[in-house]
């Protein structure tokens, strides 16, 4: 009977799952690394893995992928200004915001550890025009926080976020809502995610949209393995190729973020476009192979913990 049941779940669910996956002409969402430097060293981010260059994205590439995406703006529902980095270190990033949303994109977002977001950075970041900010806050005093989110420091970062609903209320912005990201399993504290809310809960706008957001441990890919796969089985279909495009600082072109190295190589912006890299060979196999549950050219996808059950 247990092996009737995993065989059920393994094709039947594969199945349903297939005829979900359309394609369409261009991505749903992309995600644009301005930056993959991070002055964080967080316990649960596979940094230490990170062997690509590292840089900030030119502006004049980042400039011509979101003319490109303004083009396909009614189909672009999100365009995600973060990968693997702290995005606040590109000191352009208010500037780059608001030629997005002078283009029309719809919804800008990104994620930050807020350990930049100075009173200068916060004001820019509101008038920019930015939709939505995730703040990534794991701890809940100096030496929780000290240790998860190594080389930041509680006191000014929890300054940094007060400071921030402040200045959004003195400037009656209703934007960026605010998503305060935490993940209970970092502290071995039962009561933790209480203690965390107290610390926020004064600030947030639910009439604005603001809200909290709990998250769980992953392996990001091959880079940690907080989730066993090795005696698991495979029997999901990854969706990331059929919605989303992760574009590094270089140009390069990613299947989703999790591949924080660039070894799923697709394409490149500086030699092609969103348009043609989205609808390329190597991107059409990739998705007709993940169809049917083939990772075997991809050891970074068969090593996450996405596709197993």
């Amino acid at each position: 009977m247990r092996l009737l049941s995993r065989l059920i779940k393994r094709y039947l669910l594969r199945y349903y799952q297939n005829l979900q996956l359309k394609k369409s002409n261009f991505p749903s969402e992309v995600w644009i690394e301005n930056t993959n430097h991070c002055n964080a060293v967080c316990i649960m981010c596979p940094r230490e893995k990170h062997v690509r260059n590292k840089g900030i994205m030119e502006f004049h590439l980042f400039s011509k992928i979101i003319n490109e995406i303004s083009n396909y703006k009614d189909q672009v529902k999100r365009v995600h200004m973060h990968n693997f980095g702290e995005p606040l270190l590109d000191k352009r990033l208010p500037e780059r915001v608001r030629l997005a949303k002078d283009l029309g994109i719809k919804h800008v977002y990104f994620v930050t550890n807020a350990s930049l977001l100075n009173k200068k950075n916060s004001k820019a970041l509101i008038e920019s025009g930015l939709d939505e900010m995730k703040i990534s806050f794991y701890g809940i005093n100096e030496k929780s926080y000290n240790s998860v989110m190594a080389g930041l420091d509680f006191n000014t970062t929890l300054n940094n976020v007060k400071q921030f609903f402040e200045i959004r209320k003195e400037m009656n912005a209703k934007k960026p809502r605010i998503v305060l990201q935490f993940i209970p399993q970092v502290l071995n504290d039962l009561k933790a995610k209480n203690k965390w809310i107290n610390i926020f809960q004064e600030f947030i706008d639910e009439e604005i949209g603001d809200s909290f957001s709990f998250s769980q441990l992953y392996n990001f890919g091959d880079g940690k393995e907080y989730i066993d796969v090795k005696n698991k089985h495979i029997v999901n279909v990854c969706s990331s190729p059929w919605r989303v495009m992760v574009i590094l600082q270089d140009g390069s072109v990613a299947p989703c973020c999790f591949d924080y190295n660039g070894e799923i190589k697709i394409g490149n912006l500086y030699k092609s476009t969103i348009y043609k890299i989205w609808n390329n060979k190597k991107y059409e196999k990739i998705r007709k192979d993940f169809k049917q549950l083939s990772y075997d050219e991809y050891p970074i996808c068969k090593k996450c913990d996405v596709p197993i059950n």
